[in-house]
């Protein structure tokens, strides 16, 4: 079985942040045509690194990074330690989130049997951030 793991760097024009997690594919799914698509969603982008620190430099997350990788031991993650770019700030992925989860909500919402109420609240978090 596939631990589909990595330690994902998200380097914006303006700071970066980092996490260990599963399915970063997921930062490419719109829930309002519940498709993936070739760019990154902003709402996942904040769903994912909402809450995280913020580092200034490369090196500074670099170091992060590789302490997250050092925690997971035994086991490395799947796909070790990458970076994800986007031409934006942070300020501007979030605007576009906070613009971007009403259109979400209103999606599921259209046919939520109930299996989609954790996406609901992960959509309200990025509202108010």
């Amino acid at each position: 079985m596939s631990a589909d793991d990595g330690i994902y760097i998200l380097e914006t024009k303006d700071q970066y942040r980092v996490i260990h997690t599963q399915a970063i594919d997921n930062l490419w799914w719109s829930h309002i045509d519940r498709r993936s698509h070739s760019e990154l969603i902003p709402t996942r982008i904040v769903e994912y690194y909402g809450q995280l620190k913020s580092y200034k430099t490369k090196d500074e997350v670099k170091n992060r990074a590789f302490e997250l990788y050092d925690l997971s031991k035994p086991y490395d993650p799947e796909y070790g330690i990458q970076t994800i770019s986007i031409d934006k700030t942070w300020d501007q992925i979030l605007t576009e989130a906070k613009e971007l989860a009403p259109l979400e909500i209103e999606a599921i919402n259209l046919d939520n049997d109930g299996r989609w109420d954790y996406n609901l609240r992960r959509l309200n978090e990025v509202l108010t951030c």
